[in-house]
């Protein structure tokens, strides 16, 4: 072995490595990315309540007193509903995680002794959890001041009527997100590597127009995601369980709410592709566009206790609302609290359709 020849081939090695953009992407972009966003998600810094629905079924001055606590402690934002409404209906009907109840006889059987509170989860036990952990910290803290450690508050946890409870339950509307979103990435790669292989030249000489094109894509796309979706709803009910509301309402407000955003992330896909001039820019910009909104858009776990700035970040991703409105009408059936986000996700989908269109050509710029 000759050191000189290590050394040539190593100088030219580091040459063609330092060249390749995708290499440098993966290699130092990527971690640092990745790390940049489950830092931030789960420093835990620049915490954001989240709101808390509260039935106070017996009101006193013990029972207002934990409400008082569990809203100055500044993690939740109390907000609190009649008694006489049923709060199993209220967390269905408004597409919310979790509820606290103080029964009827909380403040008789906390003079006896102990007063019991109950957390009411749907789904999505990942935020009930944490909601439980939180809520079971300050009734401690108030169990302490009152009667020197004494379990005096005891919170327990319960399944909202008609569903499983089971984390499957989140799971599905957001790998149901992941599959529209990877349209996105597919055409980001489609649209460079057709105009590297003359492709779109002879699409031109055919006679079929851009409109046609892109139309033909998302038609073909839309089939695939039909079919891969009807597997994993399938997997997921039959496989693990999971208590979907599956009717002819919940399927075609699904449906439609998959074709908006199949046409959405297609026509930000082929955006992205103009931009992408040879394999290795596809690489980062798809990266670059995708990986973000996956993170920071509850498509594997729930932002609900991640910084403010991050919450208010995936705000502004158009997969955040795609994903909350599946959960809202397959976890809740709750297709009236999305109706005007499908219309904005289908809005939206039009004018970047038209935009695609209009930016689109068959030629390298």
């Amino acid at each position: 072995m000759k050191p000189s020849r290590v050394s040539a081939y190593f100088i030219l090695h580091a040459k063609s490595y330092m060249r390749s953009r995708s290499a440098l992407f993966f290699q130092i972009a990527f971690p640092v990315i990745l790390i940049l966003l489950f830092g931030a998600i789960f420093s835990g810094s620049s915490y954001s309540p989240s709101t808390l629905i509260v039935q106070n079924e017996s009101p006193s001055a013990i029972s207002w007193e934990v409400v008082d606590a569990i809203n100055s402690s500044g993690l939740f934002k109390v907000q609190v509903i009649g008694a006489n409404q049923n709060i199993s209906d209220y967390i269905n009907s408004h597409s919310i995680q979790a509820a606290l109840l103080i029964p009827s006889n909380f403040t008789t059987n906390y003079a006896y002794g102990y007063g019991l509170l109950i957390l009411k989860g749907h789904t999505n036990p990942t935020v009930a959890s944490a909601d439980y952990q939180t809520i079971n910290g300050i009734l401690t803290q108030l169990n302490f001041k009152a009667s020197n450690a004494s379990e005096k508050l005891i919170l327990s946890s319960q399944v909202a009527l008609g569903n499983s409870g089971k984390t499957i339950n989140f799971y599905v509307p957001g790998l149901i997100g992941f599959t529209v979103l990877s349209t996105m990435f597919n055409m980001v790669y489609t649209v460079p590597n057709y105009r590297r292989e003359r492709l779109f030249r002879q699409l031109s000489f055919s006679g079929l127009t851009k409109s046609e094109w892109i139309t033909a894509n998302m038609l073909f796309s839309f089939l695939m995601l039909v079919l891969s979706d009807i597997v994993l709803v399938a997997i997921g009910i039959f496989v693990f369980g999971a208590s979907l509301t599956l009717n002819i309402e919940t399927i075609l407000a699904s449906a439609l709410i998959i074709f908006g955003g199949l046409v959405f992330f297609t026509s930000v896909g082929i955006l992205a592709g103009l931009v992408s001039d040879n394999e290795e820019t596809v690489s980062v910009v798809g990266n670059l566009v995708m990986f973000p909104m996956m993170f920071l858009s509850g498509v594997f776990f729930p932002l609900n206790f991640a910084p403010a700035y991050l919450v208010t970040i995936s705000k502004f991703l158009p997969l955040t609302y795609f994903i909350n409105s599946l959960i809202s009408v397959l976890d809740y059936g709750n297709i009236s609290a999305v109706t005007l986000q499908i219309v904005w996700l289908l809005l939206g989908s039009a004018i970047l359709f038209a935009v695609a269109v209009k930016l689109f050509s068959w030629k390298q710029k």
